[in-house]
């Protein structure tokens, strides 16, 4: 079973009165705020596009990814058995403006009280930032590079902090917040010590709050490291964001000669996960004045009923006709993701059965496969239906004559 699904948008009533609308994307739920609180909805597009984001991030085809530990992300995002936060699914939480704009605020102890479900939500999820659409600190009218900047943060917020220990091997050690001599504590103290990463904005010292080192100073580490490695500056005002993070490691090979701990780090446990969206792709997701299309592509179900023969030695000596069994095909857009058959109760994953059987008809008509298998063997009936074929032997001969059909060039499974 695939992991890399992707929702449509839906009103969704049972996540609180302040959020409206969900999609699961990768592991990660995304809910958008309502017209509530005498702010606006946060429009639908918002919502793709921030989709759109962590489809980006979580690419399988990117160049250096381990598809086995992305997974493996995406399932610990979920919150599946066995990982850190088994039972509690991640969600990225997307309103309007601020908290402030909002009657309650919803980031507020009395806000989460008020809003009906908000508090219940937010305990069983697993949440951090807000992803902010026209965020009250952000250029009117919005620019492009700003919202790339911002939207990026918070979601790599949330995939840093809820899907990567454990995703690659050793990172549930490696990329432990909460123990002091982990790979990602020695590498944020040394970017400190080296000046790499200024902490005037959060206290001035790892030591000065434990609590708060491990939880925010430690994912914003990660952010900029991650903005580093990929030069990502861009997405900056002026490029910059000195003193909080120098100028001289907005590049891989800055990071390298001043965070070289840091620079292992992310080679080792976050390179092998999170795919590097293209600039150009964002740019064109993210343009000025909320325009650009988010690109997002959700998924679809498809259902049929299909004949199939299964090879000789596998359910007995000979080949056999199995009629009317259930297929289930999940695509986005032209990918296959997941193609399933039933059988006698239990489902199969085609792609595990593929080399046993041959798909004759779907729906009652013959597959283009199969229609190749004819022509092959009997070139003057290529243009036959499978009504025609009936027609031809009877209904009580069709399965033995296509079974024969299958078999004349030696094998039943093309």
């Amino acid at each position: 079973m695939t992991v890399y699904t992707s929702e449509q948008l839906k009103p969704n009533t049972n996540i609180s009165s302040h959020f409206d609308r969900s999609l699961d994307v990768y592991g990660i739920k995304l809910v958008a705020s309502g017209a509530v609180g005498g702010n606006e909805a946060v429009p639908d597009e918002w919502v793709y596009k921030t989709a759109r984001v962590v489809q980006l991030l979580l690419d399988k085809e990117a160049l250096g990814i381990d598809q086995a530990a992305q997974e493996r992300a995406i399932s610990i995002l979920s919150g599946a058995e066995g990982t850190f936060h088994a039972g509690i699914p991640t969600a990225q939480r997307i309103s309007y403006g601020g908290g402030d704009s909002y009657s309650p605020n919803p980031l507020s102890d009395d806000g989460r009280r008020l809003w009906e479900g908000l508090e219940a939500f937010n305990d069983s999820h697993a949440v951090d930032d807000m992803v902010w659409y026209r965020n009250v600190s952000s250029p009117n009218p919005p620019q492009g590079d700003n919202d790339i900047g911002e939207l990026m943060e918070h979601i790599l917020h949330t995939i840093h902090t809820f899907g990567l220990r454990g995703a690659a091997d050793g990172s549930l050690a490696a990329l432990n917040p909460n123990d002091s001599d982990s790979k990602l504590q020695l590498a944020l103290r040394e970017a400190v010590d080296s000046g790499t990463f200024g902490l005037d904005g959060y206290g001035g010292s790892l030591d000065r709050d434990p609590e708060y080192t491990n939880s925010v100073i430690v994912k914003e580490y990660l952010y900029l490291l991650t903005f580093g490695m990929w030069g990502y500056s861009t997405f900056w005002e002026n490029e910059t964001l000195a003193p909080e993070w120098a100028d001289s490691a907005r590049t891989p090979e800055g990071v390298l000669a001043s965070n070289p701990l840091g620079y292992r780090l992310f080679n080792d446990y976050i390179a092998p996960v999170l795919s590097k969206p293209d600039i150009a792709t964002l740019r064109s997701i993210f343009q000025d004045n909320d325009q650009g299309d988010s690109g997002y592509i959700w998924d679809t179900t498809e259902s049929a009923f299909i004949d199939i023969i299964v090879d000789k030695g596998v359910l007995g000596a000979d080949a056999v006709m199995l009629k009317n069994l259930s297929e289930t095909t999940l695509m986005n857009g032209e990918t296959l993701l997941r193609q399933g058959l039933e059988y006698q109760g239990q489902e199969f994953n085609y792609a595990t059965i593929a080399s046993l059987i041959t798909i004759v008809t779907k729906n009652g008509t013959f597959t283009t496969e199969f229609q190749s298998e004819i022509e092959d063997a009997f070139p003057e009936y290529a243009a036959l239906s499978y009504q025609d074929a009936v027609s031809l032997v009877g209904i009580s001969g069709i399965d033995d004559a296509l079974i024969s059909v299958a078999g004349v060039d030696g094998t039943f499974v093309s």
